[in-house]
């Protein structure tokens, strides 16, 4: 099933803190999950896709900590080095 764009703003029932992480059914955090997913992988600029980078991460670990479901081990690629010619 395909997710679906979410709305933009606040998410309503979505989470900004470990109390309220902690009052949301685990469907409940999926969805905020696959919501994160969405806007970091159609971020269209490096700030949109470092602010959704945090905010996915930070739910997966909720995730993790309220219902032990291992958050994936992710990295945010930074910027290339200049690579040198020796040609």
């Amino acid at each position: 099933m395909p997710v679906k764009e979410p709305k933009m703003g606040r998410l309503k029932g979505g989470a900004n803190t470990d109390a309220e992480a902690e009052k949301l059914t685990l469907s409940q955090l999926e969805l905020l999950v696959s919501g994160a997913e969405w806007r970091f992988d159609h971020a269209t600029n490096s700030n949109d896709r470092k602010l959704a980078f945090k905010r996915l991460t930070w739910l997966e670990a909720q995730r993790e900590r309220l219902h032990d479901i291992p958050a994936p081990f992710r990295k945010l690629a930074g910027r290339q080095p200049l690579q040198d010619s020796d040609d």
